[in-house]
């Protein structure tokens, strides 16, 4: 394994982020962050990009996806790693979520229109370049736009659930989500958890399918990683982390390799690495 930090959950301008896959890897190897994951939202566009960008900086790439599922009324997210890029069945069903996520944006938009804070659609999509559209897109047009301060205010006023210009998305189930994963070669591990709520509404969602946890992320404080990891261990559960960084200029600036990981995880992680991503590595 390649020495240095561990950050196994980073976005980039495939999906919402706002650095280019090798931009992402160049920022992590100057952080000293020797395992990275590149786990953008519903798309695996980058991690070619990614992977090239890595072996010239001597960063361990382990390629990844986070897919957003429903479970009820509320929205979790699905990580998987070790995932094969070229698996038909996965890339047909992100296909299906990029094309409902389409749909979605276009409601949004005339919603906002609606409302008196019309963005032109063009803009929006210049703002996310080649990666998919989403709502932090459409949060910074609104900025540039006027109609509000900032990305977080949009959100607040506009986009998140429960404001007016929210739309629900259609979603994968979480058990999808897990099979997907796993018939991509993967390992489904269920995302930041601490925001979903007890441990009683975790382990629901755990027994749908997940591998593992991820017990160290940004918005996890010391007691949420604590209890995380006690119930991760009396699961035997795999245990991930990292920041969930989206970049500069972005709702979730935090950099690359700003959440302490413990060398264990990595260790772990890539112990169970499938036996075609070890020999190609």
């Amino acid at each position: 394994m390649s020495p240095g930090k561990i950050d196994l959950h980073v976005h980039t301008t495939a999906s919402d982020g706002t650095l280019s896959p090798s931009e992402a890897v160049r920022e992590a190897a100057a952080s000293g962050v020797g395992v990275l994951g590149i786990a953008d939202h519903d798309t695996t566009e980058g991690i070619g990009e990614a992977e090239s960008a890595a072996k010239e900086a001597g960063v361990t790439l382990i390629p990844g996806v986070e897919l957003s599922v429903g479970s009820g009324s509320r929205e979790v997210h699905v990580l998987g790693y070790f995932i094969d890029v070229e698996a038909p069945d996965l890339q047909a069903r992100l296909e299906w979520v990029r094309t409902a996520r389409d749909v979605r944006n276009v409601r949004i938009l005339e919603r906002l229109k609606a409302l008196g804070a019309k963005v032109d659609p063009e803009r929006v999509r210049e703002i996310a370049g080649s990666g998919s559209v989403g709502r932090p897109h459409i949060a910074a047009a609104l900025v540039e736009a006027g109609h509000v301060g900032s990305q977080h205010e949009a959100f607040g006023r506009y986009l998140a659930r429960g404001k007016p210009a929210y739309v629900p998305r259609e979603r994968l189930e979480p058990a999808e989500a897990c099979a997907l994963i796993r018939g991509a070669g993967g390992l489904p591990v269920l995302a930041h958890p601490a925001k979903i709520g007890s441990l009683t509404a975790i382990a629901a969602i755990v027994a749908e399918g997940m591998e593992g946890i991820e017990v160290f992320h940004c918005d996890h404080d010391a007691q949420e990683a604590a209890s995380l990891l006690a119930f991760a261990r009396e699961r035997s559960l795999l245990v991930t982390g990292g920041t969930d960084s989206h970049g500069p200029n972005s709702d979730r600036p935090i950099a690359i390799g700003g959440v302490e990981v413990p060398g264990w995880v990595g260790e772990e992680l890539l112990a169970r690495a499938p036996r075609w991503w070890k020999e190609r590595a």
